[in-house]
């Protein structure tokens, strides 16, 4: 059955520069220890092409192209590749950036050794939509390629997503973000709204929370077999109550 559409609301999210503080991207320092526990976890070797799909603003994919490795960044958001592309310039990291969607990857078939999929990039859409990323993804895999994909936590999400919390927008106003659990849909929603008028919405999200059995038909389903689970990047094995939830999978 065809699951029901979601509103494409990342759309405008990414290209306002208030999903920067909303989306609270760790530190520098937490940044440079998961880009090295990556390395590890992957075996990486700059040899290898590694493609970091839904790359942002190049938080994982510049320091990885800093290092020698050779990286091409895809995301859908003009506005992060135009952040990522100034600061790969400022730096002069060389690096290959690529507008498109991960549902519908613009890359020819086995193009790379190594796919990223970070930050919990997975569940932005429906159903349908969701597995095509994976799907994608196993396409443009050489065969016995890894994926790295962090994703959330169901359980986790649930129990501690920040129900009602004052947060702040690019420009330094207020904003109240109020997430709410649609238990039918099995998606957290987010509204980001005028703490004086909450009628006024600033932003929204909706992210499709899937079980880990849930995750790992859908990689089975798109020829992506699962080596580890981890909660860390330093290769904590995932216990089941943990924020993250990490995959290394293998291109069968």
């Amino acid at each position: 059955m065809r699951s029901a559409q979601v509103p494409l609301w990342w759309r405008e999210f990414f290209e306002s520069p208030d999903s920067f503080p909303l989306s609270c991207f760790p530190e520098p320092a937490e940044t440079a220890a998961q880009v090295q526990g990556l390395k590890q976890l992957l075996d990486l070797h700059t040899d290898q092409l590694v493609a970091d799909i839904c790359c942002g603003h190049g938080r994982h994919l510049l320091p990885l192209a800093e290092a020698g490795y050779r990286l091409v960044g895809l995301d859908a958001s003009a506005m992060m590749l135009r952040v990522a592309s100034r600061l790969a310039a400022a730096s002069r990291i060389p690096v290959s950036l690529v507008r498109g969607l991960a549902q519908a990857l613009p890359f020819a078939d086995q193009a790379f050794d190594v796919a990223l999929n970070l930050f919990n990039s997975l569940g932005y859409m429906d159903d349908e939509q969701n597995r095509a990323v994976l799907a994608e993804i196993s396409r443009c895999l050489k065969p016995g390629g890894k994926l790295l994909l962090d994703t959330r936590n169901k359980k986790f999400q649930i129990l501690y997503a920040p129900y009602r919390q004052s947060v702040s927008l690019a420009d330094g106003r207020p904003a109240l973000l109020h997430c709410s659990y649609d238990e039918d849909g099995s998606r957290l929603d987010s509204v980001w709204s005028n703490p004086q008028n909450p009628a006024e919405t600033y932003h929204t999200a909706s992210i499709r929370l899937y079980s880990p059995e849930q995750i790992e038909a859908m990689l089975a389903d798109a020829g992506l077999v699962v080596e580890g689970r981890y909660s860390e990047y330093d290769g904590t094995v995932f216990a089941g109550f943990e924020r993250q939830l990490i995959y290394l999978c293998t291109r069968s």
